[in-house]
């Protein structure tokens, strides 16, 4: 299966929203934001980076013929004290792609990308407790824990555990 990983460009935009609110819609656990907030909003958080090609905040988009499966963003931090630090966010690969090391790749792509800036020292990576698969991937690519805050989400009555995970550049690029 050959799948081309590179940024979304300005034109892009709604590709990335309309893959976005598909995410938030099939996996509401999975993620911090949700559909129902989402959908309201005129712009998402990364539709304006997207259009006007903030170099700081990208998203990694895996296409398949010409076709966004697969999207996952990086955010820069932006104070002085913190930007050399930077957070992956909103990994997602559509259902049917699934299980093909997809996943594995797209990330490995924002890692990438977001280390061509040398600037760039660490990224940070979140996953809710109970996404083993994602948690995998991110420990395969070099990605350690550092914490696990409890109940980080609620949803009806159920609580999900957060692990946070890291990775230096100067680690990154000797593996």
């Amino acid at each position: 299966m050959n799948i081309q990983f590179r940024r979304l460009l300005p034109h892009e935009s709604s590709l990335y929203r309309t893959i976005r609110l598909e995410c938030l819609k099939q996996y509401p656990e999975n993620f911090g934001s949700n559909y129902q907030d989402e959908i309201k909003k005129k712009k998402l958080f990364f539709e304006d980076h997207l259009e006007n090609e903030n170099p700081d905040n990208f998203v990694i988009g895996g296409f398949y013929n010409d076709r966004l499966i697969a999207i996952s963003g990086f955010n820069r931090y932006d104070s002085l004290k913190t930007k050399h630090r930077g957070r992956i966010i909103q990994v997602y690969v559509t259902p049917e792609f699934q299980g093909h090391n997809i996943g594995f790749n797209l990330v490995k792509a924002t890692v990438e990308e977001a280390f061509n800036n040398e600037e760039i020292e660490q990224i940070e990576i979140d996953v809710l407790v109970n996404n083993t698969k994602a948690e995998s991937i991110y420990s395969k690519i070099g990605f350690k824990t550092y914490g696990i805050q409890e109940k980080y989400l609620k949803i009806g009555e159920m609580y999900f555990n957060h692990r946070m995970m890291y990775i230096f550049a100067d680690n990154y690029h000797s593996s």
